[in-house]
């Protein structure tokens, strides 16, 4: 990450990833977080001024990786494919857990969008679900599970069969480079750059990590 980089991180929720991305990054200029939700932006934005430990209550569970207070960090409610930002302004684009939230349609105009605002060698950052991993194949496979899982996700079937097209239709859209590599065992994180030249790279067969998620029956409490 280069000295005084601009972040920006789309579907922020309550900033807990903004957040963590200021802790990793000490040397990045600005983050910039954008949700469409007011309500999670109240929130997140009220974290921000409690602190890590106030007389509120002792916050430190919501991001053990910290961030609080960080002025760098700012949270904005904003559109994900129309950002207003100025074009070639940003080095890092995050998107964290929100691609299976949206139709494709919705998702090639973020990822135009992403395109738009990033510098020559700016870089998108998408950390998403695998469903070719097994055990969210598995999942898939239990039709009374995966619908009530559906209930809160409508487009989590459409975003099952959308994924394996994801990383070529990037490098369609314009990244020229996108490479792909196992998160944990049930998600995949993926790096797409602006410059360079390389197609698509997917490493998470030799990446694939063991499936550590608990069980429905299992609690933190009892490990």
């Amino acid at each position: 990450m280069p000295d005084g980089a601009r972040i920006v991180d789309l579907g922020c929720g309550t900033g807990i990833s903004t957040r963590r991305l200021a802790a990793c990054y000490p040397n990045a200029a600005s983050l910039l977080g954008l949700d469409l939700s007011p309500h999670f932006l109240a929130v997140g934005t009220r974290l921000q001024q409690l602190g890590p430990a106030s007389s509120e209550g002792d916050w430190q569970w919501i991001n053990a990786r910290g961030g609080f207070g960080d002025a760098r960090v700012e949270l904005r409610r904003g559109l994900a494919e129309a950002t207003g930002l100025p074009d070639a302004s940003v080095d890092l684009v995050n998107l964290g857990l929100v691609i299976h939230e949206l139709p494709p349609s919705a998702t090639r105009q973020v990822a135009a969008e992403a395109l738009r605002i990033l510098k020559p060698t700016g870089q998108l950052w998408i950390t998403e679900m695998d469903f070719e991993t097994p055990a969210f194949a598995k999942l898939r496979a239990n039709p009374v599970l995966f619908s009530l899982i559906r209930s809160t996700e409508p487009y989590l079937d459409v975003y099952a069969d959308y994924q394996p097209q994801l990383a070529h239709e990037l490098n369609r859209i314009g990244f020229r480079s996108v490479k792909l590599a196992a998160a944990t065992g049930r998600h995949f994180a993926l790096v797409a750059c602006k410059g360079g030249q390389g197609g698509v790279d997917d490493r998470r067969a030799e990446t694939a990590k063991a499936d550590t998620h608990l069980k429905t029956w299992e609690s933190k409490e009892a490990q």
